[in-house]
């Protein structure tokens, strides 16, 4: 069987919604895959994926999540991979190497991949893709006290008194199951976006997506850890590169699959895990 590949168009949303449905994950209605297509964040340069097309059927996907985001003084161009799939007959002759191959082919834009399964792990090492971080930092409350560190939580009012930067990204993400929290000291703020889910032994994570000041965060990031935590087996958890320098007080986790990108123009640091399908699909974090 032989399949040709072409970007995804609108006019592909239906079969491709439903090739998901069908074939990836029936527990996701058709609705939910749909949300990848709904989002409203490439406007100016939509990129929804790469179709993989044998006559007038649909026989892969190779999901993409663009958004369009500050870094600096620059406006940059960001892809999130998801929903790679391909159906059994068309596997094994190279049809996915080639996706990837087209799907990374700008140098303008930084790619990333954020819940990778792992058994394509060493596959992606291969594609011209680098490791982006394969450790979590976790914050546990422990009842310190601490000084000069406030907190919102009500996005009307977050909206009121964060800056432009952060306003978008808040207006971005409103109505996704995300939790902002909007952080600030005598001189500074600093917006979160907070993915909270119960994760293994019954501990809740406050997975960190976002973080508008990463040098506050590193900073004072023990102390938002006792100020936002509520009590029990509850943890703050953040990808290593979140934090700048040692984190001595933090407790340290692998990731089950290590985070991918690749880029030319953006640090590491600058690559978090907000805009991407984590957000769109109400995934948990690994």
């Amino acid at each position: 069987m032989n399949a040709i590949l072409r970007r995804a168009e609108p006019g592909d949303f239906d079969a491709i919604c439903e090739l998901l449905h069908e074939n990836m994950n029936a527990h996701f209605p058709v609705e939910r895959w749909r949300k990848l297509f709904t989002h409203g964040w490439s406007d100016e340069d939509p990129d929804y994926g790469v179709v993989a097309v044998d006559g007038d059927k649909i026989v892969g996907f190779h999901g993409h999540i663009c958004s369009h985001r500050r870094v600096g003084e620059r406006r940059e161009r960001f892809v999130n991979f998801t929903s790679w799939y391909i159906l059994k007959p068309y596997r094994g002759n190279g049809l996915g190497r080639q996706m990837l191959e087209m799907a990374t082919a700008d140098p303008n834009t930084t790619y990333t991949v954020c819940s990778l399964s792992p058994k394509r792990v060493d596959f992606f090492k291969t594609l011209g893709l680098d490791v982006l971080d394969t450790e979590r930092l976790l914050w546990r409350k422990d009842g310190h006290e601490y000084e000069n560190l406030d907190f919102i939580d009500d996005p009307e009012v977050i909206a009121m008194r964060a800056n432009p930067d952060e306003v978008e990204v808040l207006k971005d993400h409103a109505g996704l199951k995300v939790t902002p929290i909007l952080l600030s000291t005598r001189c500074t703020q600093c917006l979160l976006l907070l993915s909270i889910s119960v994760k293994k032994d019954d501990v809740t994570y406050y997975d960190v997506l976002y973080r508008s000041n990463p040098g506050l965060f590193s900073d004072r990031v023990f102390d938002i850890a006792e100020a936002i935590l509520p009590d029990g087996n509850a943890v703050l958890a953040a990808d290593r590169r979140f934090v700048e320098g040692d984190a001595p007080r933090a407790e340290v986790e692998t990731l089950v699959s290590p985070r991918f990108y690749k880029t030319g123009r953006v640090k590491p640091r600058n690559v978090d895990l907000a805009y991407s399908e984590i957000v769109l699909l109400d995934l948990k974090l690994d």
